[in-house]
C-alpha cells in the first residue's frame, strides 16, 4: 500500500469517529429535557364525571337479576335465621337454664322432726325396709315398690344415690303434687316450669355410702329407705322470660298447703325439701 493509500486510510477512520460522536451527542441532547420543561407544573389526569352528573344521561335503576337472587336468598336466610332464633328461645330443653333453687334459703316452710318423718315412714301401708337390691328387686315383684318417670309438673333428676321408684302411694302423692303445680303456673309465663326430684328410694347400703360423704344424710335408718320419701331441689323453666319469682311462690304455697292438710311431712334442708308422705 502507498503512503498516498494510508493517509486517505487513516482520514477515512478519523472521519467515521467524528461522525460517531456528533450522533452520540445529538441523542443525549434529546434524552436531556431542559431547566424550562422540568420547571413547568406536570400536567394532570382527568377523571370522567360520574354517570349520573352527565347531562341528558339516565342511570338505569333496574338491578341485576343475579343481584335482586342473591339478595332474596340472603333475605329468606335473615328471616329463617330469626325464625329459628325465636323458636330455640321458646322451646328450651329443660334444664339448659340456670334453675330455680328449692331448699330452705329460698323457700319458708316449717320443720317437721324427723323423728316424725321415720313414725310416718313405717306406718305406711307397703312399707318395708330396703336393705340392698334383693329388696329392691322383691318390692318390685310384689309391687311394693314402683317405678318412677318423669310427669306433668315434675321430672326426675340424674340419680347417682338413689333408684326412680317409691311405694305405690308416694308416687301418687309425687304425681298429684306435680299437676298441682301444673295447674298453678298454667297461663302464667312460667307454664311448663318443673320441679325436679333429686333422690328417691335409697337402699341402706346407698345410704350408708351417702353418710360418709354427705354430713346431712342420716346415720341411722332413713325415709329413704323405706320408698317413703322425695326430695325436690330444683324448679326447671322452659325458656327465659320465666323467671324464678312464680316457679318460687307457686312451689312454697303448695308444699304449705299439704304440710297444713297433714298430707305430708316436710324438712327444709340446704340444698333441697325433704318429703314424706303421712297416713
Amino acid at each position: 500500500m502507498s503512503l498516498k493509500d494510508k493517509i486517505l486510510y487513516r482520514f477515512d477512520r478519523i472521519l467515521l469517529v467524528v461522525i460517531v460522536i456528533i450522533g452520540c451527542s445529538s441523542g443525549m441532547v434529546a434524552l436531556v429535557s431542559s431547566p424550562e420543561v422540568l420547571s413547568e407544573p406536570p400536567v394532570r389526569l382527568s377523571f370522567p364525571e360520574p354517570l349520573h352528573k352527565v347531562v341528558g344521561y339516565d342511570v338505569p335503576t333496574k338491578k341485576l337479576a343475579v343481584s335482586v337472587a342473591v339478595e332474596k336468598e340472603e333475605t329468606e336466610y335473615t328471616v329463617q335465621e330469626t325464625q329459628n332464633e325465636e323458636f330455640v328461645e321458646e322451646n328450651v330443653p329443660l334444664g339448659s337454664l340456670l334453675p330455680c333453687s328449692c331448699c330452705k334459703k329460698t323457700i319458708r316452710v316449717p320443720r317437721n322432726p324427723y323423728t316424725r318423718h321415720q313414725q310416718a315412714a313405717r306406718n305406711l301401708p307397703n312399707s318395708f325396709f330396703v336393705k340392698n337390691d334383693s329388696d329392691i328387686r322383691y318390692g318390685l315383684s310384689v309391687d311394693k315398690l314402683v317405678e318412677v318417670k318423669d310427669g306433668r309438673g315434675y321430672r326426675i333428676d340424674k340419680l347417682r344415690h338413689s333408684k326412680a321408684m317409691l311405694l305405690p302411694e308416694v308416687k301418687e302423692l309425687l304425681e298429684e303434687m306435680g299437676n298441682a303445680y301444673a295447674d298453678a303456673l298454667e297461663g302464667t309465663d312460667s307454664e311448663g316450669t318443673v320441679f325436679r326430684v333429686t333422690s328417691l328410694t335409697r337402699t341402706d347400703e346407698q345410704q350408708r355410702k351417702l353418710a360418709r360423704r354427705n354430713r346431712n344424710a342420716t346415720k341411722g335408718a332413713s325415709t329413704h329407705s323405706y320408698g317413703a320419701s322425695f326430695d325436690i331441689a330444683f324448679m326447671d323453666r322452659p325458656n327465659e322470660k320465666a323467671n324464678c319469682s312464680r316457679p318460687t311462690r307457686e312451689i312454697q304455697k303448695l308444699l304449705v298447703k299439704y304440710q297444713k292438710e297433714g298430707r305430708v311431712l316436710i324438712i327444709p334442708e340446704g340444698g333441697c325439701m325433704h318429703i314424706t308422705l303421712i297416713r
